[in-house]
C-alpha cells in the first residue's frame, strides 16, 4: 500500500482521520439507566483478579444512545452515591477520561487503562457516538434502503455475535467536536467526577479541549469547564499526536494561505467530498465489498511503525465489526466527519482561552514517525514553539517526542507511559 493510498484505504475502512503530508490533523460505576454488555473486551479479561474486582464495562445512556464504557476504579474508592466531604474529593487523585480519535475504541487504551489504574488512578475510557461499540444513529427518511446488519463476512461469525453494539437509533444528529465534547461533560456530571484529567489521541485531543473550555456551549451550566484553572474540575491535559480538527478541511485555516488557494482548496474538498464521503453508494460499497481484516490490519501496521506485532486480533475487531455491523449508522458517521465542519483548531482555542489554558497543564506525547499528524505540520509546529518559547508564560504546557506512528501510547507504550506518569507525578499527583 502507497502512502497516497493510505488516508482513502482509512477513511473508507475504519473512519482513521487523514492529512495532507505537510499539515498537522488531526455494577458499580454505572448509572441506572446503563446495562451491562454481554461481554468483556479481551483487555479487561486478561487483567489481574485485583483488576478484576475493580473493572467493567457497559452501555452508558446519553440522549437515548448507548456509549460504550470500560472503567477501572480503586478499590479503596469511597461510594459515590454517599455524602463526601471537600476533605475527600482533594485526597483523591484526579479521575482520568481516555477519548480516543477518529474510528477508533477503547481497545487502543488497553495498556493505559492497566498503567492508570496501578498508579492509584480511577479510568474511564468512552467510546464517542458513533464510533467502537456506541450507538450509531442515523434517518430513516434519509437512508430507506434497508440497514446494513446483514452483509457477507459478519452474519455467522462467532466474534461479531459475541460483541454486543449499542442500538442505532433513528435520530437526526450532526457530529462535532462540540457534540462529543458535551457528552464527555455529561459523563463526568452523571458519576460525580470532581476531579479530572483528559487524555486525547489525534481527534479525541480536540474533544478534551472543547471539554476542557466549555467551548461546545454557549450555556454557563456546563461542569467540568471553568474560567481558570482554579475553578475548573479538569485538572489537566494529555495530547498524544493531537489532531487540527474534525477532518483535513481545517487546512484552509493555515495563515500561509491567500484568499485564492482558500477558495480553491475549498472547491477541491467540496469535490473530493461530493464524490467519496458523501456518496451513500460508494460507501455503502465500501463497507460490503473492500473492508476486510486484512485491509485493516495492513492499514493499522503503518501507523504502528515501532511494534507492528501489536496489530493483533483484537486491535483489527475493534475497528472491523462496528464498521460490519453499524449499518446505515455508520455510513452516516463517515460522511458527516468527513464533510461537517472541522471546528476549532489547537491554535484557536488557545487563543480563545488563554487565562485557562495558560495556566492549565497540558502535556504533549508525540511519535515521531507519525504521517497522519507529523510533528513537523501546524499543530506540532504550533506546541514546540509553545514550549520552547513558553508562549504561555507560565510554563505549564509541555512536551516529548517518542519513537512511534500516531498512536504512541499502543505502539511504544512503555516509553510513552514513562513520559506520560512522569508529567502526572509532577503536575497532576502532587
Amino acid at each position: 500500500m502507497t502512502a497516497p493510498q493510505l488516508p482513502l484505504i482509512l477513511a473508507l475502512a475504519f473512519f482513521l482521520n487523514s492529512s495532507s503530508p505537510g499539515f498537522a490533523f488531526q455494577p458499580s460505576y454505572l448509572t441506572r439507566s446503563a446495562r451491562p454488555s454481554s461481554a468483556l473486551s479481551s483487555t479487561a479479561a486478561a487483567t489481574t483478579a485485583v483488576d478484576a474486582a475493580t473493572s467493567s464495562s457497559g452501555f452508558w445512556e446519553w440522549r437515548g444512545h448507548d456509549i460504550f464504557t470500560e472503567v477501572r476504579k480503586q478499590q479503596n474508592d469511597y461510594d459515590s452515591n454517599e455524602e463526601s466531604s471537600s476533605d475527600n474529593i482533594c485526597n483523591v487523585r484526579p479521575a482520568v477520561i481516555l477519548l480516543h480519535g477518529f474510528g477508533a475504541s477503547t481497545v487502543y487504551w488497553r495498556e493505559t487503562m492497566s498503567v492508570l489504574h496501578s498508579e492509584g488512578y480511577d479510568v474511564h475510557a468512552l467510546d464517542l457516538l458513533g464510533q467502537g461499540r456506541s450507538s450509531k444513529p442515523f434517518s430513516a427518511q434519509a437512508y430507506p434502503s434497508s440497514d446494513l446488519t446483514d452483509v457477507e463476512g459478519v452474519n455467522g461469525d462467532s466474534n461479531a455475535q459475541r460483541m454486543e453494539m449499542g442500538k442505532n437509533t433513528n435520530t437526526i444528529v450532526e457530529y462535532s467536536i462540540n457534540l462529543w465534547a458535551n457528552l464527555v461533560d455529561d459523563y463526568a456530571r452523571s458519576h460525580q467526577l470532581e476531579r479530572v484529567v483528559l487524555m486525547g489521541n489525534s481527534l479525541g485531543s480536540l474533544v478534551a479541549l472543547s471539554a476542557a473550555t466549555g467551548d461546545f456551549t454557549y450555556s454557563e451550566t456546563t461542569y467540568l469547564s471553568g474560567e481558570n484553572v482554579d475553578k475548573s474540575r479538569v485538572k489537566g491535559l494529555c495530547l498524544f499526536n493531537c489532531g487540527v480538527g474534525l477532518n483535513s478541511r481545517n487546512i484552509n485555516k493555515n495563515p500561509d494561505f491567500n484568499s485564492v488557494q482558500r477558495v480553491l482548496i475549498n472547491w477541491l474538498f467540496d469535490v473530493f467530498n461530493a464524490l467519496i464521503f458523501d456518496n451513500e453508494f460508494l460507501l455503502r460499497y465500501a463497507l460490503n465489498n473492500i473492508v476486510t481484516k486484512e485491509v485493516l490490519g495492513d492499514a493499522l501496521k503503518s501507523l504502528y511503525v515501532v511494534s507492528p506485532e501489536r496489530v493483533d486480533s483484537d486491535l483489527v475487531d475493534s475497528f472491523y465489526y462496528p464498521a460490519k455491523m453499524g449499518g446505515n449508522g455508520a455510513i452516516e458517521a463517515i460522511r458527516q466527519i468527513y464533510c461537517n465542519d472541522a471546528g476549532l483548531t489547537p491554535m484557536e482555542y488557545h487563543g480563545k482561552y488563554p487565562e485557562l489554558l495558560d495556566t492549565l497543564p497540558v502535556h504533549l506525547i508525540w511519535g515521531l514517525q507519525d504521517v497522519v499528524t507529523p510533528i513537523e505540520g501546524d499543530v506540532g509546529t504550533f506546541y514546540c514553539d509553545r514550549v520552547a518559547n513558553n508562549r504561555g508564560g507560565k510554563g505549564m504546557t509541555t512536551i516529548d517526542c517518542v519513537r512511534s506512528g500516531h498512536i504512541p501510547f499502543d505502539d511504544n507504550p512503555v516509553e510513552s507511559h514513562e513520559l506520560m506518569m512522569k508529567w502526572m507525578a509532577k503536575r497532576i499527583a502532587k
